[in-house]
């Protein structure tokens, strides 16, 4: 067994891959053996490292020294530790559009050091010792759908050059691994794709044209209110949301008649307020970027706070918007844009649409805002 360091501080250390953080654990050690927190949520988030979601655990356990696995890109960000023996790893940024794609990481783990992998990262790695097991934390189920999303780079490729501790060709290597293509031809690694809601409303529409000039159509997901009805708990289960980085409801109540009685009261409580309650639950559980329009008729779009001071006939949609925005303020990632009905047909529904992509392409700090992209509240 490799020599373990015990009682090191827990640190986290940049590699110049964006993402990719090295992790040196606290292990604590005596005549018995040892102990580690592998992954202690306060402490490493506090850190830096992201807020995992961890849905699965995968071990690989290597009988011999020289086994070497890889390179492979995954759809999900891993956190990687050793919990016996040790390996030399390899990382290799294969992102689509990354400024240090294409780069390379290496460094030997062994339980006293961990990584954290983001997703689109190739991951590879040569165990250095016989019965070394490798083991991993993921944020999304392997399914058989995200298996076709796999991008894979050639363990030898010289353009790489990764000086293997144990040659090549005296490692053992699977069949696939060894038929990996060479960087030059790799497919990179798609951004998770954008699901739109509510394709057919103004907003939904200038989306779609803004995307058709500027990018692909392959990143995005265009779906009516009819597709996609947000209100019907089984809408969800037949959509993988870890495939999802963001989600974009743009289908809020058309009710004209907001005053105009009990069915139509309960029309949009049901689409705004109970619809609002399920995606958020989805998002929050994917980890989803959710966006959503707030309409509202009798109220001042630009204040911080929900005013209910509304004549009679309209309490109830005020009641009814106020519940649909905490909804969404229950899903940790989310931005709420405040729309004032009575100036929608003056507002410019393209100018609405940039602000969302803005939001979403550069990162925003999570909140509500006004149509005008003015940050409300967080």
């Amino acid at each position: 067994m490799a020599d373990i360091a015990f009682e090191k501080d827990l640190s986290v250390a940049e590699t110049g891959i964006e993402g990719l953080k090295v992790v040196d654990l606290a292990v604590h050690g005596d005549s018995r053996g040892w102990f580690k927190e592998n992954w202690q949520r306060a402490k490493m988030t506090a850190l830096g490292i992201p807020d995992l979601r961890v849905v699965q655990n995968n071990i690989s356990y290597n009988e011999k020294r020289g086994v070497t696995r890889g390179i492979h890109a995954e759809p999900w960000d891993k956190f990687i530790s050793v919990a016996r023996g040790s390996v030399f790893g390899a990382w290799v940024d294969l992102r689509e559009g990354s400024a240090t794609y294409g780069k390379v990481f290496t460094c030997t783990l062994d339980p006293s050091r961990a990584i954290y992998v983001p997703r689109g990262v190739g991951n590879s790695f040569q165990a250095l010792e016989d019965g070394t097991a490798y083991t991993y934390l993921v944020d999304a189920h392997w399914s058989l759908e995200l298996k076709k999303t796999y991008t894979f780079v050639n363990l030898a490729d010289p353009e790489l050059g990764i000086e293997w501790p144990i040659p090549l060709s005296d490692a053992v290597i699977s069949e696939a691994d060894l038929n990996h293509p060479f960087l030059k031809d790799v497919v990179p690694m798609a951004p998770k794709r954008t699901l739109l809601v509510g394709s057919e409303t103004e907003v939904g529409n200038a989306i779609r044209s803004i995307v058709e000039c500027q990018t692909s159509l392959k990143e995005y997901d265009f779906l009516d209110k009819s597709a996609f009805d947000i209100c019907d708990p089984r809408t969800y289960e037949s959509i993988d949301g870890s495939m999802y980085g963001a989600i974009i409801n743009c289908s809020t109540s058309g009710c004209d008649s907001l005053g105009g009685g009990a069915e139509c009261e309960s029309d949009v409580w049901t689409a705004d307020a109970m619809g609002s309650v399920h995606l958020a639950r989805f998002c929050a559980e994917y980890g989803i970027n959710l966006v959503c329009l707030s309409l509202f008729t009798a109220r001042r779009p630009d204040s911080d706070h929900l005013s209910l001071d509304l004549d009679g006939a309209l309490l109830p949609l005020g009641l009814t918007k106020a519940m649909e925005e905490i909804a969404v303020q229950c899903c940790p990632s989310h931005y709420i844009i405040r729309l004032d009905r009575h100036l929608m047909s003056n507002n410019d529904a393209h100018s609405i649409a940039e602000t969302i992509l803005d939001m979403l392409k550069n990162k925003w700090p999570f909140g509500t805002y006004s149509s005008s992209g003015h940050l409300l509240g967080a």
